[in-house]
């Protein structure tokens, strides 16, 4: 191994800047000790030779400019030979002044990237614990199965007959394009056999949550987004291999987004807490206008398909659940006022004390136990239900009321818990749906091979619309999760299927709309499930606490920053975030790329200027003299021979012996 040291609190510019200091005083310093040492042995007769060498030594020294000796004071000297005398000394200076600042000017620049070239790209595995907590691949497989009460032919099924197995034609379609269901797989799963196929059970839960994160980044199979946007893309990750000093390159992946629109119901929940963070028994629900002031109506759903509008869905949420809620408390509108509150208390099951104090996902009907009630006003709300039939005009929809995060109402610091301190959460009718899309994505790596050194600089829609596919089936939404995709041109008039050119696509309704489960060996249809999870009130895959903050005051503090920027708005950010982050738990893709068009990063260097005046001024004495220097001997006005006589007659062992031909001026001639 290498031995290094390590020099803190210096760039490497000062570095080499102190390295020439050092380099040029040791240069000087050690022809001036080694001229004494030579003063110092030698004798005091020698031959002319040795003059000759002695005087060289002496006279192309320091000792002669410091002591300023006779040999070196041209006051009597040609005008010539005083010019360069004072350039010869001022070039001197500037060398070395050069050599301890030039240096210094040195910064690392930015990084340039060179054209576009194909390179073999090679898996890099995840060692992150949600890279760990994923299977092999080796055995995975797809199934599907239809039906609810029983088991019914699925779309494609030869002979209409019942099987697990799916229809080659559907595969076909459907892997046409790297952009489908068969992109999709359980990141963590049960294998069971029926017979002569191998079917897949999804292992749901949370193996590593990630919602604190920000940013997009990459883990195994996927690349996540939990910024503004929150989503994820399925990619089995592949990187370039011949990359010394890193690479970017850009990839077209599917994208799945949860999409939410939330609508301030105006009502509050009020309560106090004592010290420990126990709420108090009884607390309030606070008019801010929900009851008192209209509209009470919603407006209704035209035939929306594809062109969804959220916000309808979230008001209509809305109005649905204050009306219900105003006839749970007993009371009418003309009875009610702005800033009127309606006491409760922990009998109410499904507003209880134990949900206070924490985010929470309410049914529209929280302060009834009418579930007829509950299931007519959902439907109402998403526009669906169980019995309609499956399609892609019916999109995948989950409605509900979410209790926002916990905030001081008397404006103490909400970190310190205080004796009978008061706190308010907000009520918002919500409504969420899943939007897939094919997003370009760029992609950043450095000089290393580590998954988690992958950079994702940016993502954006590809520019041009793409042929979705969804199953065209008689099957009613509860019996089937419709397979869906980016398929060829070819297909776009094909009778099985129902197709639209668009940026994106809302994903179908499905069994697990209704019944919060995904069905085996279908993957895909865990994108409802995600839904339904984060809309259920008693989660079945996700720990109860996982997500309301009551234990994690990071999580907490993050929904606060989050609606303090917009209350509606971060409310919605909450769901999408919570959405995003079960399914990058329970989802990894397949599709990997073994070649991928790059542009290699090529290493440069920054100068600042300031820092070349004395290198400028030098190069400014050196350019015209090396010029007219190299102009003389090529036009032969100097002569090497004459160079060589000059050295041979200026030694001074000729002059000492009186053997040298130079003519001599007289002293006293100007």
């Amino acid at each position: 191994m290498a031995i290094q040291i390590v020099i803190p609190k210096i760039t490497v510019a000062e570095g080499a800047a102190i390295l020439n200091v050092g380099t040029t005083f040791i240069q000087y310093t050690l022809g001036l000790s080694l001229v004494a040492i030579l003063l110092y042995i030698l004798p005091g007769v020698n031959t002319a030779n040795t003059w000759t060498i002695v005087a060289r030594e002496i006279q192309g020294s320091l000792w002669a400019t410091l002591l300023r000796s006779q040999s070196t004071t041209a006051d009597r000297a040609s005008l010539r030979v005083r010019i360069y005398s004072k350039a010869s000394f001022i070039s001197t200076a500037l060398i070395a002044l050069s050599a301890a600042i030039a240096p210094l000017g040195l910064k690392e620049g930015p990084i340039l990237t060179s054209r576009p070239v194909l390179e073999v790209a090679s898996y890099l595995p995840d060692t992150s614990p949600m890279g760990l907590a994923t299977p092999p691949r080796g055995d995975y497989g797809y199934s599907r199965s239809c039906g609810s009460d029983g088991l019914t032919p699925c779309p494609g099924s030869p002979n209409n007959e019942i099987s697990l197995v799916i229809s080659p034609k559907i595969i076909q379609k459907f892997n046409s394009t790297p952009y489908g269901p068969f992109s999709i797989q359980f990141r963590r799963y049960i294998t069971s056999n029926v017979g002569d196929i191998n079917i897949l059970y999804g292992s749901l839960g949370i193996v590593d949550s990630l919602i604190l994160r920000d940013g997009m980044f990459v883990m195994d199979g996927l690349v996540v987004d939990l910024g503004d946007s929150p989503g994820i893309r399925f990619l089995n990750h592949t990187i370039p291999n011949d990359i010394s000093h890193g690479a970017t390159w850009s990839q077209d992946i599917l994208w799945v987004e949860p999409q939410t629109a939330c609508v301030n119901t105006n009502l509050t929940v009020d309560y106090a807490i004592n010290g420990l963070g126990i709420v108090q028994p009884s607390y309030n629900m606070t008019d801010r206008g929900g009851f008192a002031n209209p509209p009470i109506q919603y407006p209704p759903y035209g035939q929306e398909g594809q062109d969804l509008n959220l916000y309808e869905h979230a008001y209509k949420a809305t109005v649905l659940s204050n009306n219900g809620t105003l006839r749970a408390l007993n009371t009418s509108r003309s009875a009610t006022f702005v800033g009127n509150t309606f006491q409760l208390n922990a009998s109410i099951v499904a507003l209880g004390s134990a949900e206070l104090g924490k985010v929470a996902t309410l049914p529209l009907t929280y302060l009834s136990l009418d579930t007829d009630l509950l299931v007519n006003e959902t439907l109402l709300c998403a526009n669906f239900g169980g019995g309609d039939t499956a399609s892609i005009g019916t999109p995948s929809m989950q409605c509900g009321i979410f209790m926002g995060p916990p905030r001081r109402s008397d404006g103490s610091d909400p970190r310190i818990l205080l004796d009978d301190s008061t706190w308010t959460q907000t009520l918002h009718g919500c409504a969420s749906t899943m939007r897939a899309s094919i997003q370009r994505v760029q992609f950043s790596i450095n000089g290393t091979r580590e998954l988690g050194d992958v950079q994702v600089i940016s993502r954006q829609p590809i520019e041009r619309p793409v042929l979705w596919g969804v199953e065209q089936t008689d099957l009613i939404i509860s019996n089937i999760s419709l397979f869906w995709g980016v398929v060829e041109d070819q297909y776009e008039n094909d009778p099985t299927l129902a197709t639209i050119r668009h940026n994106y696509l809302y994903l179908p309704a499905g069994a697990p709309d209704i019944f919060g489960v995904p069905p085996t060996g279908i993957p895909h249809a865990s994108l409802a499930v995600a839904l339904s999870e984060a809309y259920s009130a008693v989660p079945l895959f996700i720990p109860l606490d996982e997500y309301t903050g009551a234990s994690n005051y990071a999580l907490l503090q993050k929904y606060q920053t989050l609606i303090a920027e917009d209350l509606d708005k971060g409310t919605a950010q909450i769901k999408n975030l919570i959405v995003t982050d079960f399914l990058a738990n329970i989802l990894t893709g397949s599709h990997s790329n073994s070649t991928l068009v790059v542009e290699k990063h090529v290493p440069s260097v920054t100068y600042d200027l300031k820092y070349s005046i004395p290198l400028v001024l030098l190069l400014i004495l050196w350019f015209p003299s090396f010029v007219y220097a190299v102009l003389l001997l090529l036009l032969r006005f100097l002569k090497i021979s004459y160079i060589r006589s000059l050295l041979v007659h200026t030694s001074v062992g000729r002059i000492v012996t009186g053997c040298s031909d130079l003519v001599l001026l007289d002293n006293h001639i100007g």
